[in-house]
């Protein structure tokens, strides 16, 4: 990295801390801090405990730049409770105001070098525009999870039943075996396993499965797991998200009582001969319409927030002059690191999961709650 280089990364970085910055001394740099309470005008007729006179006298001049009381009280406000606590002596706000000038005096220093024009400081200035758009538009303004009526909620569970309710599920492994005479031979070893007494039959019993089956199993789809054949449903109950298990097999596994337990006899289907293995259970979930009305309220309202801003991104192009060149696209390279450790869609190395839309714990504005990116992010917006 050369000098400039380093230079107008250290000014992205006091840009993108901004009023945080001055907590940064005290341990609180690192941590996502809760979006501050709008600010409110106490019974007195003060904010922050000073009248509007008070507001407007001056505490901090560095350069042009003037910060009056008002303005440290709602900096000190957008803070965490834990650190607004930490900066509640009149000894810890001076120290407050003491790195609010070391931070105004860096970016007063970078300024000068000319560095507030440098490219990544001016992407991250756009970054921070778009982002203010959004949560102007859509946020502040938009549509809120209130305006889904009842009667959309109603016709969403309808219409959508399967997604609230789940049918049990069973995990098994199998070995497959296309030669009976093999695969009765491998049947008596596993059932044999099964039935030796240990400290530790189970663990014991799995260990002795999956050799047998990393030796025998002639399931490609299966053989690099040890047989696993993940989690699914009974014939009956299948959906398209199931794994692919004959039926035979499904019934085999599902009529086995404990986890731990082998189906007693070879099933037979038209891959050959599978030894059944159970692994886990999972009970059935029926969601009633109240214990699903929030999940379907918020995803309504997600889904009318993404179409509200395709639709004004769509009026923003019609309206604007975009030239693409995509043939240049072709001449674009990326070095991929082989030490990379995201795998392609399905591998499990997607890195953290996306959280189900219709997850409990998803509220408006929360970007893990939804799949894909977050809308109202730039990212959604602007192209890298």
């Amino acid at each position: 990295m050369s000098r400039r280089q380093f230079e107008a990364t250290l000014l992205l970085a006091a840009l993108s801390l901004g009023c945080v910055a001055p907590a940064c001394s005290g341990g609180g740099c690192g941590k996502s801090e809760p979006k501050p309470a709008p600010t409110t005008v106490e019974a007195s007729g003060t904010v922050h405990g000073l009248t509007a006179e008070q507001g407007k006298q001056v505490l901090l001049k560095v350069g042009d730049t003037t910060i009056t009381a008002a303005q440290f009280a709602e900096r000190l406000s957008e803070l965490s409770p834990y650190l607004r606590a930490r900066y509640n002596s009149p000894e810890r706000r001076r120290e407050f105001l003491d790195n609010m000038v070391r931070f105004e005096l860096l970016a007063l220093a970078a300024r000068e070098k000319g560095l507030d024009k440098a490219p990544e400081v001016e992407r991250t200035r756009k970054e921070v525009m778009v982002q203010k758009l959004m949560e102007n538009l859509f946020e502040d303004n938009g549509i809120k999870p209130a305006e889904v009526t009842e009667a959309e909620i109603q016709a969403y569970y309808d219409a959508n039943g399967d997604e609230f309710s789940k049918p049990a599920q069973v995990r098994a492994s199998h070995i497959l075996i296309k030669n009976r005479a093999t695969a009765e031979r491998v049947m008596k070893e596993v059932l044999r396993t099964a039935g030796e007494p240990s400290a530790d039959h189970n663990a014991s019993s799995t260990e002795k499965f999956r050799i047998l089956a990393r030796e025998h199993n002639q399931d490609p789809a299966t053989k690099e797991r040890f047989g696993d054949l993940r989690f699914f449903s009974r014939p009956e109950r299948k959906g398209p998200a199931d794994a692919d298990v004959p039926d035979a097999v499904r019934l085999a596994a599902f009529g086995i009582e404990a986890i731990g337990g082998v189906h007693p006899e070879l099933v037979q289907s038209e891959q050959g001969f599978h030894i059944i293995k159970l692994t886990g259970k999972r009970a059935a979930l029926v969601r009633t319409l109240d214990e699903a009305r929030r999940l379907i309220q918020n995803r309504m309202w997600r889904e009318r927030r993404e179409q509200a801003i395709e639709k004004f991104i769509a009026e923003l192009r019609s309206k604007a002059s975009v030239e693409e060149h995509l043939e240049n696209l072709a001449q674009v390279k990326i070095e991929v690191s082989e030490d990379d450790d995201h795998g392609p869609p399905g591998s499990g190395n997607e890195g953290s999961e996306q959280a189900d839309p219709a997850s409990a714990g998803s509220e408006p504005g929360a970007a893990a709650a939804s799949k894909g990116p977050d809308p109202t992010s730039p990212q959604a917006v602007e192209q890298p």
